[in-house]
């Protein structure tokens, strides 16, 4: 991919929502382009549109109308298998309740976007094993996910969404349920993930956190203030 293209080019994106009449503008009106390697950090009031954009750019949404652009792919009119595909191949999650899966031990855990993947088990061992090790959580590999701390479990979510090598890592709100101490250990590693390439959008309500990025775009009734 040409370095001077967009991952991520958003054109006058909207996302309304109509409820019994009336319509909320969640998003509206937005533009937005994110290229490789960048790490940006959306902020914002309660209420503003931020999970509403990264649901769109993770491709768990749709918009209402305007054009999203991944990787040069045209996706608002892709059907539901076409998006499950593209997001599988192409982004990353970390959520701010870490969504693993309780009976599922943390290599499985992390291992399970490469089984979607159709990946073969001897290379499924191997990438786990490193992605494991990079994150620090080599040591866990057979706990579950309720024999660990709280910033432990966010260490194997980023280890999850980082297991496909995806194009772009969204985190939503990573640190919302760390305290600050191991809030600071997560910003740790995706300071440390962007450095070695990996793009990142992420949502947080943290000034601190978002001043990390190496650019902050501010949301105020869905759209962008300049």
């Amino acid at each position: 991919m040409n370095a001077k293209q967009p991952l991520i080019k958003l054109e006058s994106l909207c996302r309304h929502f109509n409820s019994n009449g009336l319509v909320t503008r969640a998003i509206h009106n937005l533009d937005l382009e994110i290229y490789p390697g960048e790490y940006v950090s959306i902020s914002g009031p309660s209420g503003c549109g931020k999970s509403t954009l990264l649901s769109i750019l993770g491709l768990l949404d749709g918009a209402t109308k305007g054009n999203y652009y991944l990787k040069q792919h045209k996706v608002e009119h892709f059907d539901l298998y076409q998006k499950a595909a593209l997001r599988n191949k192409e982004v990353g999650f970390v959520f701010q309740a870490f969504n693993l899966i309780g009976d599922m031990t943390v290599f499985e855990n992390v291992e399970l976007p490469l089984t979607y993947s159709n990946v073969k088990k001897n290379n499924r061992k191997q990438r786990v094993m490193e992605i494991l090790d990079q994150v620090n959580m080599a040591h866990r590999k057979d706990h579950f996910p309720a024999q660990l701390s709280g910033g432990q479990q966010q260490r194997v979510a980023v280890a999850r969404g980082m297991i496909i090598n995806p194009s772009i890592l969204l985190a939503d709100e990573p640190t919302g349920n760390l305290d600050s101490a191991n809030g600071e250990e997560i910003m740790d590693l995706l300071d440390q993930l962007n450095q070695q390439g990996t793009t990142i959008c992420m949502v947080t309500h943290d000034a601190r956190f978002a001043q990390r990025a190496t650019r902050t775009i501010k949301l105020l009734d869905g759209q962008l203030l300049q």
